[in-house]
């Protein structure tokens, strides 16, 4: 009898550990897959960081570009952006050799919102569409629906991924000095072919003009004094008006630019923020 009790509890050790096995996987995996996702005040439901991180895994096979979200009140007293380019750089995020992807930190404390973006993320995501972003963020976090601030963030990103980098894009770096702004203008070769343009051009209507000139003039077969002047009159014909819009392109939030800086581990980041 106590070997058959004994084997019994064996049969039944086993019979609990092959029901327990597969669920203890599939909690390894999901923790481990959803580590994109950074909730640290539980705004987010078990299931609302697995269907984010699905989309955030399918934008990483398609686009190469990580995809970061961070929830957060306690920022260590560092600002939005120092926080948001510190937790990526530092945690091993990014795709590539540029470690390409972006963060969105959702500072709770400060009650804002902050993008960070590096690699080829920073040429993709320009102040304009960083801005574009935030706004549609910042709609759903001032009414604390969380879940869709994030999906509409995985949304955009998807499709400014998918949309490229805008033609006209360019880096601007916040902390250039302006000798080191100079510096880049010499380095460009748009700068040597614009002043080869202008010299051809000037060239050209300096040899147009020099040209025979005209010695022929009307008064050349008019006999002195025989033209007099008697009467002289202004009548009113017609007005007309002609108008030119002037694009602004500050109102844009930033156009085709990509504001840039150095974060604290001496990485390039894009980004921009706003209050919600």
């Amino acid at each position: 009898m106590p070997y058959l009790r004994k084997k019994t509890s064996i049969l039944l050790l086993v019979l609990l550990f092959s029901v327990l096995i597969p669920y203890i996987a599939q909690v390894a995996v999901y923790a481990e897959s959803s580590g994109n996702i950074k909730d640290y005040l539980n705004y987010l439901t078990d299931s609302e960081i697995a269907s984010l991180q699905d989309d955030i895994e399918s934008i990483k096979q398609t686009y190469r570009l990580d995809v970061v979200i961070v929830i957060t009140d306690d920022t260590q007293g560092k600002s939005s952006q120092a926080f948001a380019d510190d937790f990526y750089d530092y945690n091993g995020y990014g795709i590539g050799k540029s470690k390409s992807g972006l963060l969105m930190l959702v500072n709770m404390q400060d009650r804002e919102v902050y993008i960070s973006t590096r690699g080829n993320a920073i040429d993709i995501f320009t102040d304009g569409r960083i801005s574009r972003m935030t706004d549609n963020c910042a709609t759903y976090l001032s009414n604390a629906d969380y879940y869709n601030a994030c999906r509409k963030f995985v949304q955009d990103v998807k499709s400014y991924a998918k949309a490229g980098v805008p033609s006209g894009q360019y880096r601007s770096p916040s902390d250039m000095t302006y000798g080191d702004k100079v510096a880049r203008r010499i380095k460009s070769v748009s700068i040597y072919i614009t002043a080869l343009v202008i010299s051809l051009v000037s060239t050209l209507l300096l040899s147009l003009s020099s040209k025979g000139k005209v010695t022929i003039t009307s008064s050349t077969y008019e006999e002195t004094g025989s033209f007099e002047l008697t009467e002289a009159r202004d009548d009113f014909i017609r007005q007309s008006t002609t108008q030119t819009k002037i694009s602004d392109n500050s109102s844009s939030g930033g156009g085709n630019k990509s504001s840039t800086h150095t974060g604290s581990s001496g990485h390039t980041h894009g980004g921009g923020g706003r209050k919600f």
